[in-house]
């Protein structure tokens, strides 16, 4: 029988990397801003970068698709700070 973490580990793998795939980075703003597809695909998508320098650990292929987790983080700042 698995445990929460063993059902999803990718969260705090994800926090950890410095690059993540497609859908790590909509599961994450989704979950750092509470916020669904919009902000995602609105001012992440554009940043992705085709290079296949990450794994995607759903399917254990390297990504298409990256985007760096302080691209992401630069954006989810921009967006609360203009919600204050």
């Amino acid at each position: 029988m698995r445990n929460h973490m063993q059902i999803n580990p990718s969260m705090q793998e994800i926090i950890d990397r410095e690059v993540m795939t497609i859908k790590e980075a909509q599961v994450y703003v989704e979950e750092k801003t509470g916020m669904k597809s919009s902000l995602f695909y609105d001012c992440v998508r554009p940043l992705l970068s085709p290079r296949p320098m990450a794994i995607n650990h759903r399917t254990n292929k390297p990504a298409h698709f990256v985007v760096a987790k302080e691209q992401v983080e630069q954006v989810i700042f921009s967006m609360k700070k203009q919600i204050e």
